[in-house]
């Protein structure tokens, strides 16, 4: 029998169900001394452009508590410099080429502080801390660290029950985004680029996840592949961006509160995202999902938007 350990398996094989989400972390930790590798993406089109968020990520059990997961983060979502006439004028600059580069690290710790498990099913929760460190411009006020959209650190709390086939999950959390120091060009091309600082809104996140374990039908083997289907609803409500525009003397701005375009007002949404998860062989995993509009919608994005995620698994 192998011994690649996930989250599933830490108990008697009856328990068929998953609660590996494609968009979501379980409250269940990795086992211990197990490391994961996993390579994702997500995609969607902007007019004729096709924007790219991409992560490399590490994740190792470091206790049987406590589960820690770095990720290097690269995307064509924006330029060096923010849009000309920023905050007021073609924010975002929909459909305008940017060249693919990479962005910075995202760090994340999960901590399980509740277990109960009974015969087929168990019920749990745990603490997760967050911080990222990029370096992009980024032209709406909803913050991002995981993708790789603002520096900041975050913080909540996941629970999770898992029932024969079924798994559910629930997450709540708060982001606190860094302001971010940077230049937009002036109107007239003879002149300087403005300085601009960009103070990004606050935001609650939340998601809801469901997952359900389609085949095998009978579980003999960890051998066997594992075809899964997830729904994810996840959602931010954040709160309006504020921007100091450069207007003369060194450290002297000026402090823009309103005649905000939509992207950087206070907003909420909560996305749809259906998926598919393959698993080969108990220690290969691959995830598909689309995310629709569900309430409200998100200004940093265009939909559909497609993630796709390959994981490997390794027991050391």
């Amino acid at each position: 029998m192998k011994r690649y350990l996930f989250f599933f398996m830490m108990f008697p094989m009856q328990l068929f169900a998953q609660e590996l989400f494609p968009l979501a972390e379980p409250a269940s930790s990795i086992p211990k001394g197990t490391l994961g590798v996993k390579l994702y993406s997500e995609t969607y089109k902007e007019v004729k452009q096709w924007r790219f968020q991409n992560g490399l990520r590490l994740s190792y059990g470091v206790t049987p508590k406590l589960s820690l997961f770095l990720t290097a983060l690269s995307s064509n979502h924006h330029g060096d410099k923010m849009p000309e006439e920023f905050p007021f004028h073609n924010t975002p600059e929909r459909g305008k080429f940017y060249p693919y580069k990479f962005n910075g690290f995202h760090l994340y710790g999960k901590y399980r502080v509740l277990s109960l498990d009974h015969q087929n099913e168990h019920f749990r929760m745990a603490a997760y801390a967050e911080a990222a460190k990029v370096k992009t411009t980024h032209h709406e006020t909803e913050p991002d660290l995981e993708m790789g959209d603002n520096s900041g650190w975050g913080f909540g709390l996941i629970t999770t029950l898992l029932k024969n086939k079924f798994a559910g999950s629930l997450t709540a959390g708060a982001i606190l985004p860094s302001a971010y120091l940077g230049s937009s060009p002036d109107p007239i091309s003879s002149m300087p680029d403005i300085p601009i600082r960009v103070y990004y809104g606050k935001a609650i996140t939340y998601s809801l996840s469901f997952g359900y374990l389609l085949l095998p039908r009978k579980y003999e083997s960890y051998d066997q592949g594992n075809l899964n289907f997830y729904l994810t609803f996840k959602g931010k409500y954040y709160d309006a961006a504020k921007v100091d525009i450069f207007v003369g003397m060194p450290n002297e701005y000026y402090l823009i509160n309103d005649q905000y375009p939509k992207a950087l007002q206070r907003n909420y949404f909560v996305d749809i995202s259906p998926g598919i998860q393959y698993i080969v062989r108990s220690n290969l995993r691959i995830d598909f999902s689309t995310s629709f509009r569900c309430l409200g919608f998100s200004y940093a994005k265009l939909y559909p938007v497609y993630t796709l995620g390959v994981q490997r698994y390794f027991n050391w």
